[in-house]
């Protein structure tokens, strides 16, 4: 019982914090001490569902609308470091595949023309 009480109180504290922490930045989708991951622009809010930071696991889920085909990662110079097939509406990337910096990432998403790009800062 004390186990199952301390695993809920661990899921509800990052969940809240998850939330708490896009307070005042409207454009961040996650914020926490080891990652930050912000849109570009204000409609962008409309293909991402959800998005969330497990510090357990160090991994970045977002959830979108439309079935996401490729993410493609580039350095802060703009060039590409990674690309990787999805096929799903669930995202995940995992922080070890980055070293500390700044990133873009590009979203082909279905029924968008264009690149959907979002920015990753990892500390």
């Amino acid at each position: 019982m004390k186990n199952l009480f301390l695993i809920l109180t661990t899921v509800i504290s990052f969940t809240t914090l998850s939330f708490a922490s896009n307070i005042g930045d409207e454009l961040a989708i996650v914020k926490s001490e080891r990652v930050v991951v912000t849109l570009e622009t204000e409609g962008q809010k409309e293909f991402i569902l959800s998005s969330s930071f497990n510090v357990e696991d160090e991994n970045v889920a977002m959830n979108f609308v439309s079935e996401v085909s490729m993410v493609q990662i580039y350095n802060k110079e703009g060039e590409l470091e990674m690309m990787f097939p999805i096929g799903s509406t669930k995202v995940n990337l995992g922080m070890s595949l980055f070293e500390d910096g700044e990133y873009r990432m590009g979203f082909m998403v279905e029924g968008m023309d264009d690149i959907q790009f979002t920015n990753l800062t990892v500390k």
